[in-house]
């Protein structure tokens, strides 16, 4: 392992070194030169950031990304969030609709005619990229690696600085285990750096506990990658109407911690003529969206804790996973200890 010279005056580390050592002061010196980041989706992602948005299925994750995609292309911002750039092209990597899912969700519908019209209008910078199946000839192994470079290649080729991968689960075959996921978010992290990019990238949650606030625990995979990205936040479907939804900050590395839990933002989702999106409703509390106990839900979630003590889990976890407090469990437990 060859190491910099810290007395070295150059910015950038040269081909084979695998780490670079300068003084502290060198590199603040160096930072200095470079330009304080940019909002690209309030402080909900900033520039150069690598930043994952996640949900369960069906709420609409990828309606925000395009969303988003489309504000910075055109310049201007949306949901009432800042967009501090001026258009940008965005590349996005759409790995999971075909070409004419796409299109529907961005046109008008005649049902007695069945056919499609009036289409909305995105701007040129915008770049939709999906897997040609003829293109490409590697075993499953490979596949993800081959992936990984065309997604390097092809960004570097159409010189956009800002894209967004659709999906984690079509990247990584098996993204529940961190030891396949870390690899990749450490890869995304050096393309980042290298090129001085702006990576969006969409995964799911498992079947989550519609009670508790929705936390890194709830991000598909290992939780603990998200120590290997820079900001991430999640959408929620709020328990009064399926067709609400609020955004919650869950990682913050640069920027401000803006809208956790007592903040969030209440959008309804929708499609008003030709464009499926979201849409600003108010700022409120994550507490007001989430499922409340009756008297039916607390006898399940009871017998769930039962079951999970039998199963080894001590108090603290299982109301970790109940997303109650260990209060309340150690009670339960208690009393189910007296009545035997």
């Amino acid at each position: 392992m060859t190491l910099v010279n810290q007395e070295s005056n150059s910015n950038t580390p040269r081909k084979g070194e695998f780490l670079t050592i300068k003084s502290a002061n060198q590199w603040i010196n160096e930072a200095k030169n470079k330009p304080i980041p940019k909002k690209i989706f309030g402080p909900f992602w900033y520039e150069e950031e690598l930043c994952i948005l996640f949900a369960d299925t069906n709420q609409g994750k990828s309606l925000l990304a395009v969303q988003i995609i489309d504000s910075v292309t055109k310049g201007a911002s949306t949901l009432g969030l800042e967009m501090e750039l001026p258009e940008s092209k965005v590349i996005y990597f759409d790995l999971e609709l075909t070409a004419k899912q796409f299109e529907m969700r961005y046109a008008n519908h005649d049902k007695d005619k069945d056919i499609l019209f009036d289409h909305f209008e995105f701007s040129e910078q915008f770049l939709r990229a999906e897997i040609n199946p003829y293109g490409y000839d590697v075993s499953v192994e490979d596949y993800e690696s081959f992936l990984f470079r065309e997604i390097e290649n092809q960004t570097t080729e159409s010189g956009a600085k800002i894209l967004v991968i659709d999906n984690l689960s079509c990247v990584i075959s098996d993204n529940e285990k961190a030891k396949n996921t870390t690899p990749f978010l450490i890869r995304l992290n050096n393309l980042k750096k290298m090129y001085g990019w702006s990576i969006l990238l969409i995964a799911h949650t498992p079947k989550r506990n519609l009670f508790a606030p929705i936390s890194r625990n709830d991000i598909q995979g290992s939780k603990s990658f998200i120590n290997l990205i820079d900001s991430c936040f999640a959408v929620g479907e709020s328990q009064k109407d399926p067709s609400i939804k609020y955004l919650k900050q869950i990682k913050v590395r640069y920027g401000a911690f803006q809208f956790p839990s007592e903040n969030v933002v209440v959008c309804k989702i929708g499609k008003e003529s030709n464009f499926s999106s979201f849409k600003f409703l108010e700022y409120g509390k994550e507490s007001e969206h989430l499922k409340h106990f009756d008297a039916a839900d607390k006898s399940q979630v009871k017998n769930k804790a039962f079951e999970l003590k039998k199963s080894g889990y001590s108090n603290v976890k299982i109301a970790l996973e109940l997303g109650v407090s260990e209060g309340a469990v150690r009670k339960w437990l208690k009393q189910a200890e007296i009545e035997e």
